[in-house]
């Protein structure tokens, strides 16, 4: 199994380390979050496989981060796990409905909750998305893009502009839902910003010439895939 990346955001659980120690012991590469906000600033700019966090994070707790992953079509593939120090099954509920993958509370071993994440390693290795348009194949999990077959080198917000093209090529998009999209409401970027970033992307894609052969421009509205 190649190497990969699971949050743990248990900052105040006395079993963390062992949990962690069973995950590397299983192949996965582990990284520590304290807080939710810190969850959110990391799959800025990367996607991890699995987060097992607490539901009782400092400042954004983990309920929030979770509804918020698996509201977001770009991180709702990431698998969520959230962990309660007590056995509640209205929590259980409440995390399952906002889109939990799974939940482990305080009385499970340590043997379980491992075994619980690795079943759930399984469970998202089976359902890696990939989406597979003309020449194209863009592939979510890996963040890697081939055209023919052959790779094609994509920042992560061009990745990210991609993807959200292709995965509904039936949308025209305005340039404000692009921002809101791709960026977030959080950082300050025009519509010209938009404009500037398919161009660029149209150049990674070998394009130089209009009409564009995947993104067309709907003029007076924005953008879709072809």
């Amino acid at each position: 199994m190649a190497e990969e990346k699971i949050l743990v955001a248990l900052p105040n659980n006395p079993r963390r380390r062992e949990i962690s120690k069973r995950l590397r012991q299983a192949g996965y590469t582990v990284l520590y979050k304290r807080s939710g906000q810190e969850i959110l600033d990391f799959v800025q700019t990367e996607l991890p496989f699995i987060i097992l966090m607490d539901t009782d994070l400092p400042g954004v707790s983990g309920w929030q981060v979770c509804e918020q992953l698996k509201k977001d079509y770009l991180t709702r593939k990431v698998g969520v796990m959230l962990y309660s120090e007590t056995k509640n099954p209205e929590d259980i509920v409440r995390g399952l409905e906002i889109g939990a993958d799974d939940f482990v509370e305080g009385s499970d071993s340590v043997e379980e909750i491992t075994a619980r994440v690795k079943a759930l390693g399984r469970r998202l290795q089976i359902a890696r998305n990939r989406i597979k348009v003309k020449d194209l194949e863009i592939d979510l999990d890996e963040h890697q893009v081939r055209k023919a077959g052959k790779p094609i080198e994509l920042t992560y917000i061009q990745f990210k502009l991609l993807y959200l093209l292709a995965s509904r090529r039936e949308n025209v998009f305005s340039r404000q839902e692009i921002l809101e999209k791709v960026w977030g409401n959080k950082v300050y970027v025009t519509n010209r910003t938009v404009d500037v970033h398919i161009k660029r992307l149209r150049e990674k894609l070998g394009e130089s010439r209009y009409p564009s052969k995947y993104i067309q421009t709907i003029h007076g509205v924005g953008y879709r895939f072809a």
